[in-house]
Formats: C-alpha cells, structure tokens, sequence
C-alpha cells in the first residue's frame, strides 16, 4: 500500500471531533502526514522529524498556523464545492486540503493543482484516484491557465505561485471574480516582502468586499518571520 493509500484510509478513520480538535490537527495529523525537507533555515527544528517523513506529503507549512486555517475553512465545508491551489510544489498541501474538507463533509466537485513544474509522482497518483481532481503545468499568467479559468467558478483558491509583488497580484486579480474565498500564503514571511506587502495593501483596498482573517503564530526556534496564512471571505458569500 502507498502512501497515498494510506493517507485516505487514515482519513477514513478519522471522526468530525478530531478534525475540529486543533491539538490533534496541529500536533498529530499534519506532522504525521510529513513535512517539507526544504530550506530547513525557516523550518523549526522541533520538527525535524517529521521533514520528509511520515507519510511524505512534504507539507510546506507550519502545523500551528494550518491547524487553525483550516478550522476557518472548516466553518464553511457545506459551501465548499471546489478548490484550486496555483504554486502546488509537491502536492501536500492540496491533498491536505481536499482530504480535510471531504473528511468534514464538503461535496467536492472539482479541485485543480497548477504549478510550472512538471506533475509530482505522488500527485500524479492522487489526481489519478481521484477522477475530479486534476493537475496542470502552467504559468499562472499564460494563456492557457487563463482560458483553462475563463468559464469556471471556484469556491476556495490557495495563491502560494510567484511571490512576488507583481506575481501575487497577478493571481489574486485573475481569480477574483471566479471565487468565494482567496488564500494568501507568505503573508508575514521576510522572505517575500511582495507578498508581505500585497497582503497588507488588500487589506485596505477590499475591507468592504472581504471579512480578512491571519494565521501567523511562529516558532521561537526559528530566527526570523516566515510563511503565514492571510484568508479573504467574500462577505455576500457568508450571507
């Protein structure tokens, strides 16, 4: 049995409780699931054991900022019908995603995985489990990723492609208008001071369109300010 495998038969296994229990979320399911190996500089060394391990989703977040995210979401799995994530790098993220919001309940109809290199083996897998989930190689500003959005809605989008000022921007204002819910990642991260800043400025600019919410908690054995979670929920969507 692969790790793929495994990952759906222990979700399988889980109960509403936990998944709404932020202690298990934070310091059991997301460690467990594994960790990303890179640039272990910003990773925390508390958890070293679990980059690259567990079951190698090489998940690039920090369990105490992602455990609460997704207890956001979580708040509104019933609206959640379909998910994109632009800049999918290994894949763990999006599958964490997709197998939380369908543990709770949510009816997912389509989720899409865009990222400019070339499709992960372990989410070449997953995608191939599951018919209505997908990957594309694309640009995010190139012609196909645009007409591959032209004619489709999506509920919830996780932005964590080019992180660059520009890059971010380019995402956000592209998918604005097919989406209920945009994820920022890298709000607070010194690393990306474009998206840093972009966060910060929508912030100002789409109070009357968005109720915001932050996820930045960092850990004291990492030097420094890195990765966090900005979320922005259209306000009629919640109505």
């Amino acid at each position: 049995m692969n790790n793929i495998s495994l990952m759906k038969k222990f979700f399988n296994y889980l109960n509403k409780e936990s998944l709404k229990d932020k202690d298990f979320l934070e310091h059991f399911l997301i460690p467990h699931l594994g960790l990303n190996n890179e640039i272990l500089n910003e990773q925390p060394e508390e958890l070293s054991r679990f980059f690259g391990a567990g079951l190698q989703l090489k998940i690039w977040q920090y369990p105490k900022q992602f455990a609460p995210y997704l207890l956001c979401i979580g708040e509104n799995y019933k609206k959640i019908k379909s998910y994109m994530e632009i800049g999918c790098r290994h894949g763990g993220t999006f599958m964490l995603h997709c197998e939380y919001l369908s543990s709770l309940g949510s009816q997912i109809q389509r989720a899409t995985a865009v990222d400019i290199i070339d499709l992960p083996e372990s989410l070449s897998y997953y995608c191939g489990v599951e018919s209505n989930y997908e990957f594309i190689k694309a640009d995010s500003t190139s012609e196909n990723f645009l007409n591959y959005i032209n004619d489709k809605f999506f509920d919830l989008i996780f932005i964590d492609g080019d992180h660059s000022y520009e890059g971010v921007k380019n995402d956000a204002e592209n998918t604005r208008d097919i989406s209920n819910i945009q994820v920022f990642h890298d709000i607070v991260n010194q690393a990306c001071p474009g998206v840093v800043s972009y966060w910060k400025e929508i912030k100002k600019t789409h109070k009357n369109i968005y109720n915001f919410y932050e996820f930045t908690d960092q850990y004291e054995s990492v030097e420094g300010s890195f990765l966090g979670i900005g979320v922005a929920v259209r306000k009629k969507w919640l109505n």
